[in-house]
Formats: C-alpha cells, sequence, structure tokens
C-alpha cells in the first residue's frame, strides 16, 4: 500500500555529526508552527531508525508518513533516501535552497547552507511584531546569523562547536582527554577547574558562551537600535540557554522549517 496521511511528515535534518527525524503533525493553523509530535537522532553512519518511527506511527505504519529530506551533509543525505523504506511514498529531497522563499541578502547568496536557511524560515514564524532575529545553532559547528525585520538573512559567523573544540583538544595533544557534550552537563561548569578534565569544560562551556555573546553583541551594534530577538536551537542549545537566558530556545528549528516547506506549500496538508 503506497498511500499515506496527508497530516502526517516525517522531516529528516541530515547534519554533520547527527541525523534528526522529527514526525510532525501539519494539521496545525498556518499562524503557528507544525507541532512535532516525535523525534530522535542518529549518527551520521549509524542504523537507520526505521522500525522506531513505525512504532511512531502505530496502526498507520502501513500507509507511510509523507517525507522530507534536506541537509548540510550530502553522502548522509543519500544513504537516508536510498534506504528509505519501499512501501512508504518516495520522501521528497530538498536540495535547491531558493525553493525555501528566504531572502538572502549576503554576496553570494546561493552559497548559502539550506540548514541555516531552514532556521530562518522557522524563526519568521514566530518573531513577534516584524522584529529582527538572531540566530545561534549550537551543533558540530556553531552559527550565529542576523535576520532583519523584513524575514532577510543577512549573514552571520560560523565557528567550532563544543564537539569539534573537545576533539580538538584531544587530538592535537598528547595527555588532554575527550570531554564530551554531556559530560559538559545540563548547566554552567565551575569557572575554576580543580583537575584537568574540569579545566576542559570550563574552556568549553565559558569560551563558546563568550564567542555567542560577542557576535550577539557585535550583530546588535549593527542594528542601530533595533532590538533582535535571540533564538536557540541544536545540541548544544539547552546547555547555552542555561546562561543565555534572554534566548528563546526552540529546539530542532531545522526540522520545524522543513516542515513549513511542506505544510505551507501544500493545501492538502491542511485538509
Amino acid at each position: 500500500m503506497n498511500r499515506s496521511v496527508p497530516s502526517r511528515l516525517l522531516a529528516v535534518d541530515v547534519g554533520n555529526s547527527r541525523v534528526k527525524f522529527g514526525l510532525f503533525d501539519l494539521a496545525a493553523g498556518p499562524d503557528k508552527l507544525p507541532d512535532l509530535v516525535e523525534s530522535l537522532a542518529v549518527a551520521p553512519d549509524g542504523r537507520l531508525p526505521w522500525s522506531e518511527i513505525g512504532d511512531w506511527l502505530g496502526e498507520l505504519s502501513g500507509e507511510g508518513p509523507r517525507g522530507i529530506v534536506a541537509g548540510s551533509h550530502p553522502a548522509a543525505r543519500d544513504r537516508v533516501v536510498e534506504g528509505w523504506p519501499g512501501d512508504w511514498p518516495a520522501p521528497r529531497v530538498l536540495t535547491d535552497a531558493t525553493a525555501l522563499g528566504v531572502q538572502v541578502g549576503t554576496k553570494h547568496p546561493g552559497q548559502t547552507g539550506i540548514d541555516r536557511l531552514l532556521n530562518v524560515l522557522a524563526v519568521n514564524h514566530l518573531t513577534a511584531g516584524g522584529r529582527p532575529a538572531i540566530i545561534i545553532d549550537s551543533g558540530t559547528a556553531t552559527t550565529v546569523d542576523l535576520v532583519d525585520a523584513d524575514g532577510r538573512f543577512l549573514g552571520g559567523a560560523i565557528l567550532p562547536g563544543f564537539g569539534l573544540l573537545a576533539r580538538s583538544l584531544n587530538r592535537y595533544t598528547a595527555l588532554l582527554p575527550l570531554v564530551t557534550l554531556e559530560e559538559l552537563g545540563t548547566g554552567p561548569t565551575e569557572a575554576v577547574g580543580e583537575d584537568t578534565t574540569a579545566a576542559i569544560r570550563s574552556g568549553l562551556f565559558f569560551g563558546q558562551l563568550g564567542a555567542v555573546r560577542e557576535l550577539v553583541a557585535a550583530m546588535s551594534a549593527a542594528l542601530e537600535g533595533a532590538a533582535a530577538e535571540l533564538f536557540l536551537t541544536g545540541g548544544g542549545g539547552s546547555l547555552l540557554a542555561t546562561s543565555l537566558t534572554e534566548a528563546r530556545l526552540v529546539p530542532h528549528l531545522g526540522l520545524r522549517g522543513l516542515a513549513l516547506v511542506v505544510r505551507d506549500g501544500d493545501d492538502e496538508a491542511r485538509t
């Protein structure tokens, strides 16, 4: 049976270190983001979680969800598409960032990563009163992006994320251990580390926090008085949110952007 339930969508955001799967209910009204029903993430070379997704669907699994796939890791994206269950409708593969309808005000619009523009698409549904926005996406790389009051992506900054910084310290030194994101914990660490691991935790957390704060301050100054709304997402977003209390934490912005591509471009999804 090759049918799908119109209001159910499986969105897949393929990143450099994680492949995020999200099941959405698209029946929500156009004035809010689609409802994220379930989500999980796997490594790019890990087992694809089709059985778990089938459990999400329950008795609807035979019909299969509609799907959309995009991301910044082409090889892993193709692996997801090639492994898609054959009895489900084939997914839409989104490779052209211009199809998102997001205005881009950079020197080379075609070179902007689709993952960053998916974040913008979602945030443009969240900003209040036409205010500009700054989006902080803490993943393999951390991006800090500026969106003007008209919803136009103006560019931003890219720096190593928590994981890249930790692996660099471990790989390029003889004795420093690898500190994982899980070991960083769920809140601010002590600034003065009393052993090597604690010192690395301090450097990772406060180094990343300080860099993000400086970038936010510089971008805010460039707005010449217009106050930007701050948004946090990504695997390290919840950790940064413990100290960036002025920012709104919205998990899975990229997945939500993918869901908007389908919902807002498909009247069937709202029936």
